[in-house]
């Protein structure tokens, strides 16, 4: 990932689907949040947040910190079930169809435990002082 292809998923995924959320449940804006990353922190992405801010608040988030998001444990969960399976993937379509396949079969008691985990994640992660955490 770099900042070129990152800022041509923000203008032809994000922003789209954003102003569709924002036509949809105005006065409310939805809420992107990232990772703090190098490519996230680039001046032209920075730049393409604050020229869509009447249609997307971008959540400052603690640099490099995917410890605080439980969506780290869950692709985790994805990838380690695709390659558990017997059959490798043969093609990216065949990828797409396994990680489906995967999603659905998500257990509802895991998913939950994901999100009530996240007062636990803040605290430590306001204890770390924005450091690497435990989750």
């Amino acid at each position: 990932m770099n900042q070129h292809l990152y800022f041509n998923i923000l203008d032809d995924q994000v922003l789209p689907f954003s102003q569709h959320l924002h036509d949809e449940f105005a006065p409310v804006t939805p809420i992107f949040q990232d990772d703090n990353s190098t490519v996230h922190r680039a001046g032209r992405i920075c730049d393409w947040f604050d020229e869509h801010s009447h249609t997307l608040l971008h959540l400052d988030w603690p640099a490099k910190s995917p410890d605080l998001s439980p969506i780290e444990n869950l692709w985790d969960m994805l990838k380690q079930q695709v390659k558990s399976r017997n059959q490798h993937p043969r093609n990216l379509m065949d990828l797409r169809d396994q990680i489906l396949s995967a999603w659905l079969k998500l257990d509802e008691t895991y998913l939950q435990n994901l999100v009530d985990s996240l007062p636990n994640r803040i605290q430590a992660g306001i204890k770390s002082r924005g450091g690497i955490t435990r989750h």
